[in-house]
């Protein structure tokens, strides 16, 4: 007794370029891609770019991580050195604006259980509320 579709026709026939490596014109990018590395001046554009991807999760010495880690600040103290650099591009808003915004973010970054995890996986502490 034989299974339907066993031993007959093998399915559809190859269909040029697809297993081979090709890429058809419609894949292909209109223009070559170009990355920089970053701190160094790109020698086509002559701009140079800022940050350092080699120092990437890497705490720098005044950072909140660092100044945890050496003992300098708490937990409370980084995420509200957090909150503060979170915060640092709202230009514009009234002290009592950006007052509100820091205390909720605060404590969302404190009573929010994903962000609180968050913060326990970067300190190794869990946040306490104020």
């Amino acid at each position: 007794m034989g299974i339907d579709g066993v031993g007959k026709n093998p399915g559809l026939p190859p269909t040029a370029g697809v297993g081979t490596g090709a890429v058809s014109s419609t894949h292909a990018p209109s223009q070559a891609f170009q990355a920089e590395r970053t701190g160094e001046t790109s020698e086509t554009t002559g701009a140079a770019s800022t940050g350092s991807a080699g120092n990437v999760g890497a705490a720098s010495a005044n950072s909140p991580l660092a100044r945890l880690r050496s003992g300098e600040i708490d937990v409370n103290g980084y995420v509200d050195l957090k909150v503060e650099e979170a915060t640092s591009g709202l230009k514009g808003l009234s002290a009592d604006e950006l007052a509100f915004i820091k205390g909720v973010l605060r404590d969302q970054t404190v009573t929010d259980p994903g962000l609180a995890d968050l913060t326990h996986m970067a300190t190794g502490q869990m946040p306490k509320p104020a």
